[in-house]
């Protein structure tokens, strides 16, 4: 039977020692790969059973918060760095280095990149139509990836690209050819010059599909990035990136560009605000009434 005393908050017990270990984890008082204690240990410390204990160490594994091994017990969760994905830099042209830009982002933190994808020919359903501004039904090239930073799973993506558009080149199949890789440059080399990215970030829970590619835990969130690549006013690739989200992080750097020299206001100083931007004060000596700022 499972111990429920609530210690007169109105929380269960197994609840409570949920609670206690997660801030010890969240507050490093618990470090990361540390283990937690043992479900005895646990029910002594808490006066209650081995059962208890154990439906509370079961919430925070479905939570992320701790692993447990079979036979060694349960360790808190190493969380990883954030990783900050810089989308306005990692879209560029770049007359050196890799032309991938999931390479580029590995090659800052030194680590090895490669990925996995099975690419087929399919049909458009009315999303992926809307997204690249054709018909529903016409054929789409379709991948799926799976991406690893040094043997490690970081991201997913699924991407489709018009078939009318890339179907009978060098880049029909995105991958596994002698052509170069990273959308831009596979468009490049066929004359189609991509001038803009857009992408729409949003988080939710993640599939068992992506739990299961990105080793992640029960009740895990992902970042899914919605993008697309255009050139002009075509739409010539969309894709939906999956990255787990406690180590996504998407950064932005928006130029804001300067107005013209005739344009620009001219430079204020205090002198100019008066003082705090109060009122300026009478002069010494100067008896006369000060203007209603409230009169017409």
């Amino acid at each position: 039977m499972i111990a429920v005393t609530d210690g007169g908050d109105g929380r269960a017990l197994y609840i409570r020692i949920g609670d206690d270990i997660r801030s010890k984890i969240a507050s490093g008082e618990i470090a990361s790969g540390a283990r937690v204690g043992s479900e005895s240990s646990l029910a002594a410390e808490w006066n209650t059973t081995r059962e208890t204990v154990r439906k509370a160490l079961e919430v925070l594994r479905v939570e992320g918060w701790i692993v447990r091994q079979h036979g060694r017990g349960s360790f808190a969760r190493r969380r990883p760095a954030v990783d900050v994905q810089w989308a306005t830099d990692r879209y560029q042209r770049s007359a050196s280095g890799p032309t991938s830009p999931f390479a580029r982002d590995t090659a800052k933190v030194k680590a090895t990149p490669d990925w996995q994808w099975v690419t087929r020919r399919e049909r458009a359903d009315p999303d992926v139509a809307a997204r690249l501004g054709i018909d529903v039904g016409e054929h789409v090239m379709r991948t799926e990836y799976v991406f690893r930073a040094n043997g490690e799973p970081t991201q997913t993506s699924v991407s489709w690209e018009p078939f009318a558009l890339v179907g009978g080149t060098p880049i029909e199949e995105p991958e596994g050819g002698d052509g170069p890789v990273g959308v831009v440059a596979r468009f490049d080399s066929i004359g189609v010059l991509i001038d803009a990215v857009e992408e729409i970030v949003t988080a939710r829970p993640a599939t068992d599909s992506e739990r299961a590619a990105l080793s992640l835990a029960s009740g895990a969130w992902v970042q899914v990035v919605e993008r697309t690549h255009l050139a002009g006013d075509r739409r010539v690739e969309t894709a939906d990136i999956v990255r787990p989200a406690e180590q996504a992080a998407r950064g932005y750097r928006i130029p804001i560009p300067l107005p013209a020299e005739k344009d620009r206001p001219a430079a204020t100083t205090s002198d100019d605000r008066g003082t705090h931007g109060s009122e300026p004060e009478a002069a010494a000596g100067d008896t006369s009434p000060q203007p209603d700022a409230t009169s017409g």
